[in-house]
């Protein structure tokens, strides 16, 4: 990730703490993420190397006029001095990351070749609890059915595969090293 979006990420999150603002400063970092994400004008808006700074800026802070916070706002109207309004996306990305540590929540991701039955899904979510003994888990499933069985999950940084397909992975490259 970028160097410069984990400091701008940094100091907001420093800054939204300190003025109990962390929640709308998150939530507003999102509404802007999303709306980068899915509206590609936006997004091209914002590498334009036509458009001026101040332009950008403009349009950008037009955009979201009385939707942020003043903290947002802020931030909005730095990076726009600073031609950095590209930064936004990256900036999310790391501002989320910090607000989910702070708050203690856990990302999962379960990939199984078909869907979870709610028991299973339920106890796969108390493991993870268990595993990792934050109370918040957002657990977000994906259907794969080249896994053939079992599943994969990853929790944060943390990956382990329980699939046929990951076992015939590792039994062909034993095969290979012999």
């Amino acid at each position: 990730m970028n160097k410069a979006a984990k400091r701008y990420a940094k100091a907001l999150f420093e800054l939204a703490e300190n003025q109990a603002k962390l929640d709308q400063v998150h939530a507003d970092l999102k509404n802007i993420n999303e709306a980068i994400e899915n509206n590609q004008e936006l997004k091209s808006l914002l590498t334009n190397p036509t458009l001026t700074k101040k332009k950008k800026t403009q349009i950008v802070q037009k955009i979201f006029d009385g939707k942020i916070d003043e903290l947002t706002a802020k931030l909005i109207q730095l990076l726009g001095e600073k031609d950095r309004l590209d930064l936004l996306p990256a900036i999310y990305k790391s501002f989320d990351s910090l607000y989910k540590q702070k708050k203690g929540i856990v990302q999962a991701v379960i990939t199984t070749p078909v869907e979870l039955t709610s028991q299973l899904e339920k106890e796969i979510y108390q493991k993870i609890q268990s595993l990792t003994g934050s109370k918040e888990i957002q657990l977000k499933k994906n259907i794969d059915p080249s896994l053939l069985g079992g599943f994969v999950l990853q929790i944060d940084d943390l990956k382990y595969d329980a699939s046929i397909l990951g076992k015939l992975a590792k039994i062909k490259s034993k095969l290979v090293e012999n």
